[in-house]
């Protein structure tokens, strides 16, 4: 799966002021047994580019206990300007990948302090390394700088600019080794000329090293490795899909259910006129209907309503304004019935894995009728009408899928214990922020272009944007699984919107199949970690189980730059409920 790394290499936890380079050092004090923090600090390098030209800065990282207060992160930047809203992002998404991954409590008081302004999401691979440095308690040294964006599942990103960054450092001197994204050796600088960065690195004395995970980085830049029990060494592909022997009994109705779904897929397909969101479409029909003829109705059922949502949106052009507003205005209503009957806590981790799901598509399907409702009104902007359009088709989906969950609650039987002190509200609210967070990035780099109509994550997270507030007052009132259910879709949404946005460009004839599967690995190894560690409970979770498996599938059958982004919310669903259940990694 990886490239071999340097035994030798250590971490570098440095201040790097350029003028003269001066190296100073800063420790980690370790973590309570509790899984607080007990006053930590520390500070890395961070490489970064602004148009043509690289920089080398530090970063001072500290966390302490916030006496069992909600988490807490501030950003600073020694500039008047303020903290852009990309550096923003990537540093939610780093402690978000790192509570989530390591079971840290989310009541932590977090800083994050720049030395210069920077606009990337080139520090946030660094970030969550420096955070797990101050929760193991590992001490990192100088001699490495790592550059790379991170996944909620703890994947190393690609990002641009990575010639002007290595220059920076030749420039600055004082590092020995740049860790890189891996499939990232060769990369395009600001005049989309390929660059061999070994090359370039050696003209400083440098090295080049891949990276695909933060555990590989983290190993580097420590001399230690984390515990495989939290981060398992990921296969060299994604791992086999597992055979309907392997899988749980699931009940006849989520058959049913896949059968209904499937059909209104390809109800829409029937006046879908040709398009991507189309093919895209018939693609998770046929997977559907393969994953149900192996008897794996879970994944089937994952796949089916992704069918579903697509076909829907492929044949939106076809919808006429009013009929569309009928759609709007019928979702908005049975969304609100729904929400008010998956208020009720569950009552097992089988019980709270369709509500958890059914919670998300039933806040998603309000917020999208209401968008639609707003693009299509009268004074409307006219360029808003096909998102409008798409909007209320989505909705109505939603609220189908929604329904269908609420129903199938009933027919699973429920098993796996809830922990009566898990932290819910402290863990909604990181997820929340951390939707907001990466809504605000993928609104700055979109600036004034319009919505399109066919970016369907971009849609749900510019919908779930505007309801936030009222979201979050139904959510108050509802209790806490109403709140962990909205943000959990939120920041599920807002990080496949970002992450399709911040697409890095691959050089003509450089070949990055290798790094793509080692991210798919990645993500897929997580994913099948975090669930055994909930079936490992007595729970089934065969919707749960469903979406891992079809993620698997997707990611196999299409392994594209971002293939593993699927992984995003089997791997969400799967840690909320670990929290939920009490069940932490040592």
């Amino acid at each position: 799966m990886r490239r071999s790394l340097p035994v030798a290499a250590l971490a570098l936890a440095c201040v790097l002021v350029l003028a003269g380079c001066d190296l100073k050092f800063s420790l980690g004090f370790g973590s309570g047994s509790d899984g607080s923090f007990s006053g930590s600090e520390l500070t890395v390098p961070v490489l970064y580019a602004s148009g043509k030209k690289g920089g080398v800065t530090s970063q001072r990282i500290t966390a302490d206990s916030a006496g069992g207060g909600d988490l807490s992160i501030d950003i600073t930047e020694n500039d008047v300007s303020g903290v852009d809203p990309v550096t923003q992002s990537a540093t939610w998404t780093a402690v978000t990948a790192a509570t989530l991954l390591t079971g840290a409590r989310p009541d932590t008081a977090y800083t994050f302090g720049f030395d210069a302004r920077i606009a990337t999401p080139a520090a946030g691979a660094v970030t969550a390394v420096g955070v797990l440095a101050l929760y193991y308690g590992a001490d990192v040294q100088p001699g490495v700088a790592l550059t790379g964006g991170v996944t909620p599942l703890g994947a190393v990103s690609p990002v641009a600019g990575l010639p002007e960054q290595v220059s920076a450092a030749i420039e600055a001197g004082g590092i020995d080794t740049i860790l890189v994204p891996a499939g990232q050796r060769t990369a395009v600088d600001a005049e989309g000329m390929a660059v061999d960065l070994d090359q370039l690195a050696a003209t400083g004395g440098m090295t080049i090293t891949e990276v695909a995970d933060i555990a590989s980085a983290y190993a580097v830049m420590t001399g230690e490795d984390l515990p495989e029990s939290v981060f398992p060494t990921p296969p060299p592909s994604p791992s086999a899909l597992p055979t309907a022997a392997d899988a749980p009994a699931v009940p006849d109705a989520v058959a049913t259910a896949v059968d209904d779904a499937l059909d209104r897929a390809r109800s829409s397909l029937d006046s879908a006129p040709g398009s991507t969101l189309a093919d895209r479409a018939r693609a998770a029909v046929a997977r559907g209907e393969q994953l149900l003829a192996e008897d794996d109705a879970g994944g089937a059922w994952a796949a089916a309503t992704t069918a579903a949502d697509t076909a829907a949106a492929a044949a939106a052009p076809a919808l006429a304004s009013t009929e569309a507003q009928t759609l709007a205005t019928a979702a908005v209503a049975d969304a609100d019935a729904l929400l008010g009957e998956l208020a009720a806590a569950p009552s097992s981790l089988d019980d709270a894995d369709p509500v958890l799901a059914a919670i998300g598509w039933a806040a998603e399907a309000d917020a999208l009728a209401q968008q639609a409702q707003a693009f299509l009104a009268a004074d409307a902007d006219p360029s808003l009408s096909a998102a409008g359009l798409t909007s209320a088709a989505l909705a109505s989906s939603a609220v189908e899928t929604a329904r269908a969950l609420a129903e199938l609650r009933t027919d699973i039987d429920g098993a796996g214990g809830l922990a009566s002190d898990a932290d819910l509200d402290g863990l909604a609210s990181l997820l929340r922020r951390a939707a907001v967070a990466a809504t605000d990035a993928y609104d700055a780099r979109r600036g004034d272009s319009p919505l399109a109509a066919d970016d369907l994550n971009g849609l749900r997270t510019t919908a779930l944007e505007t309801a936030r507030d009222a979201l979050g007052a139904r959510a108050d009132e509802g209790g806490a699984w109403l709140a962990l259910g909205v943000s959990t879709a939120a920041f599920a949404r807002s990080s496949a919107a970002l992450s399709a946005q911040s697409a890095v460009r691959v050089p003509d004839g450089v070949d990055t199949s290798d790094a793509v599967a080692q991210r798919i690995g990645i993500a897929d190894e997580y994913t099948v970690r975090a669930v055994d560690a909930l079936t490992a409970t007595g729970a089934a979770l065969p919707l749960l189980r469903g979406a891992l498996t079809d993620a698997a599938s997707a990611a196999a059958s299409s392994p594209v730059p971002g293939a593993s982004a699927v992984f995003t919310t089997p791997f969400l669903r799967a840690r909320v409920l670990a929290f939920a259940g009490g069940v932490q990694r040592d």
